[in-house]
């Protein structure tokens, strides 16, 4: 079976609110340890938002390409590419914007959050629109 057909027949996948071209699935949550486990699919072409990572996340690429698009200050972004099977570690903040190749993609990562606060979704100027809790995800996870 390819994995593509795996991960879209065997998990539960979530919307994110109102937003479209991607889709989220739980797999576990450990609020007493803080760590999250969770998979990620990008419809061809798709982008989420701004968002900023305060904590360690290793990220693989499951299925198609994973775009990375991280704003410059000078307005432009620098665009990285991982490739199917490849695996990655982010070990400081970082603010991007993710999606997936013209095939679209699913990727699994792995956050240990050191606080309890894991991410904020950013506005297009890179301001605080929304901080989530570790809470957050675990409510999610609940339900």
């Amino acid at each position: 079976m390819k994995i593509e057909t795996f991960v879209n027949e065997r998990f539960k996948w979530k919307s994110f609110g109102h937003y479209d071209g991607f889709r989220y699935s739980l797999l576990n949550v450990n609020l007493e340890k803080r760590v999250i486990d969770l998979l990620f699919q990008f419809d061809a072409g798709e982008r989420c938002f701004y968002h900023r990572h305060y904590h360690p996340t290793s990220s693989l690429v499951l299925y198609g390409e994973h775009h990375i698009f991280e704003p410059k200050a000078d307005g432009s972004e620098t665009h990285k590419v991982r490739q199917e099977g490849e695996f990655a570690i982010s070990v400081r903040a970082e603010t991007h914007i993710e999606g997936g190749g013209e095939k679209g993609c699913t990727i699994y990562q792995n956050v240990r959050a050191e606080s309890n606060l894991v991410y904020s979704i950013l506005n297009d100027d890179l301001t605080t629109k929304i901080d989530v809790s570790i809470k957050d995800f675990y409510d999610d996870f609940l339900r």
